[in-house]
């Protein structure tokens, strides 16, 4: 069954990256652990709020991607107590700037984007309501796609993640203080066709969770 949890009663947004293997080979890198960071309030938006490209940046890229709602405060967790602490699962979409503005710290460093290419206003959407939980094998075999203006751009699958979720969301309570309401997002299958640099619309879906659409538009 379906719960709302609308973006203003959303407390922490926790994004990892690194979770999916096809984005590791896409990357040519290897992982020890996912990438962490924590999204400002103004990029989270809800299912059909509009994604706002700023002109000066380019080759936007977007990610459906799994995320765990918090129902419980856990900190430093094991994988158990971290399971035990997800109350249910959404669907995010981790929109990221790829292009050369304003330039990363290192040009040979690994990240090619660095993280504050995903921090811009409104690059944050999800879904305003969530799936409660079921068996952790309920989630090992999902199909997880994008459509830009109705083209298939992603086509992945849960089944790439290079990380189980008590893994990842452990790993994060022993960065963050997970709260009620926080959510993680686990990372997407990367790899996609399109841009959103001129697209009116973007979907993304994930089998037994949802869809999340968004008008996208130029600033």
């Amino acid at each position: 069954s379906m719960t709302k949890l609308p973006p203003e009663q959303i407390g922490k947004f926790v994004a990892l990256g690194g979770g999916f293997q096809s984005h590791l080979d896409e990357k040519e890198r290897t992982y020890r652990w996912p990438d962490l960071w924590v999204v400002p309030d103004e990029a989270v938006v809800g299912n059909g709020e509009t994604v706002e490209i700023p002109d000066r940046v380019e080759e936007v890229k977007p990610g459906s991607e799994l995320t765990a709602v918090i129902g419980k405060e856990v900190y430093e967790a094991d994988e158990q107590e971290a399971w035990n602490a997800i109350k249910g699962f959404t669907i995010s979409n981790d929109v990221t700037a790829s292009g050369d503005w304003p330039g990363w710290s290192d040009p040979d460093h690994g990240m090619i984007t660095g993280v504050g290419y995903k921090l811009l206003p409104t690059f944050s959407p999800i879904l305003d309501e969530y799936v409660e939980k079921g068996e952790e094998t309920d989630y090992e075999d999902l199909a997880v796609e994008v459509r830009v203006d109705d083209e298939l751009t992603v086509s992945g699958s849960t089944s790439q993640m290079t990380f189980t979720i008590p893994e990842m969301v452990s790993f994060a309570s022993n960065i963050c203080k997970l709260q009620e309401n926080d959510v993680v997002a686990l990372g997407d299958p990367g790899n996609p066709t399109n841009y959103l640099d001129d697209a009116n619309s973007v979907s993304c879906t994930i089998e037994g969770i949802g869809e999340l659409t968004n008008p996208v538009k130029r600033v």
